[in-house]
């Protein structure tokens, strides 16, 4: 597939997919684990080839997780889903397994339309089965209303999965991060807030770790399982207090606003701004394009080649500039000036076989070096000899 001419180039392919979600649009954009994986894995793509690196959650757009509305299930519901054991005797919530064990026919697991098929059926499954799972995760695909839930001052159950066992947390929010507000703090109401509340920055920072934190971070824009105390079930059995006692400490907590700023002083220090990418690959937060960039990256889209390669040096953001270079480069390098062409061949030479002093992913030693580490059978030799021979062409800058 990677060298079959019919396909579409990576940049090709991430136009058609850029298309088909906006003529989705608006809508939530739901998979199974794609809040961990595939919308970070998306949303580099989409930079990579000058698409809005917010598509899915932007412009009415919002993004939601079955995996979270089947751990939030398997936690709060128990017995409206059947979860599956492991081979290592633990429950797993993996789609190829869980999906079989509730009644769907998955014989072409990791197939992309059977996981598509599996993950609408164990969607609808909780729906029928967990409705007030469903109706009080979903609406938390939109921030603004776990930032408010937060806010509330209210206590809440957040539900949390750690190596497949699930856990039962009462929690109060209690500020965020003063420069990312998605980034929000929870106390845990098992510790009592008056061993807390006015402990020194240092020691408020060793409080956001170890498993017995008082201080935890969630993230308002990965809908987080986070729901009224009444949907909890045994939540004094799980976290050993009554719920008169859980309120009045979140009260404490909520009344306390210089505790907040603290909290939010900590997070600032225990999360800080990322050290500067080596690579342009790795500097997709550091800002939006400038309104004027993105109208240049619309008329590339819809330019010819040799205009591409113009259109790529007005573009003001060097992010851009850059990232447009290369996909000129790769897909029409006879479009660019002889010198950029040069420049981008040494480039691409360099990411390929390793530079001293930058990180920048795999080289073709590298890959060689896995390959050569995976034993051959019957099964898998011929395929690792094809790829071994496709890295060894491309490390000899052979097409």
């Amino acid at each position: 597939m990677l060298i079959d001419p019919s396909l579409p180039s990576h940049y090709e392919m991430m136009l058609q997919i850029a298309q088909k979600l906006r003529e989705w649009s608006p809508a939530i954009f739901i998979g199974y684990n794609t809040l961990s994986f595939d919308e970070p894995l998306l949303r580099q793509a989409f930079y990579q080839t000058l698409q809005p690196v917010y598509l899915t959650n932007t412009n009415g757009n919002q993004r939601a997780d079955v995996l979270r509305l089947a751990q939030a299930t398997a936690a709060l519901t128990p017995n409206a889903m059947a979860v599956p054991i492991s081979a290592k005797g633990k429950p797993t919530l993996r789609l190829d397994t869980l999906a079989p064990a509730n009644g769907f026919a998955h014989e072409n697991a990791h197939d992309a339309l059977a996981d598509v098929e599996a993950t609408i059926y164990m969607a609808r499954l909780i729906r029928d089965r967990a409705p007030a799972v469903w109706n009080s995760l979903m609406p938390l695909v939109d921030k603004g209303a776990v930032t408010a839930a937060l806010a509330s001052g209210a206590p809440k159950c957040l539900v949390e999965y750690h190596m497949g066992v699930p856990s039962l947390r009462a929690v109060v929010g209690c500020g965020h991060h003063p420069k990312n507000p998605t980034m929000q703090a929870v106390f845990d109401l098992r510790r009592d807030p008056s061993e807390v509340l006015n402990l020194s920055e240092y020691e408020l920072a060793e409080e956001t770790k170890g498993p017995n934190r008082a201080l935890r971070t969630i993230y308002a824009n990965k809908m987080p399982a986070l729901v009224d105390l009444g949907l909890a079930g045994d939540l004094q059995g799980a976290i050993g207090l009554p719920e008169a006692e859980v309120v009045r400490r979140a009260a404490v907590v909520a009344a306390d606003g210089q505790f907040a700023a603290r909290v939010g002083v900590v997070m600032a220090q225990r999360y800080p701004p990322f050290e500067p990418a080596q690579v342009v690959e790795g500097r997709m937060y550091e800002g939006f394009p400038s309104r004027a960039d993105e109208a240049r990256m619309q008329a590339f889209h819809a330019a010819g080649w040799v205009e591409r390669a113009e259109i790529a040096e007005t573009i003001e953001d060097d992010r851009y500039r850059e990232l447009a270079r290369r996909i000129v480069f790769h897909e029409q390098p006879d479009a660019l000036e002889p010198e950029r062409r040069q420049m981008l061949e040494l480039w691409l030479q360099n990411r390929l076989q390793g530079r001293d002093g930058v990180e920048a992913g795999r080289t073709i030693g590298d890959a060689l070096i896995d390959v050569e580490g995976i034993v051959a059978d019957e099964t898998n030799a011929s395929a690792l000899h094809d790829i071994q021979h496709w890295l060894e062409r491309i490390g000899l800058g052979q097409p």
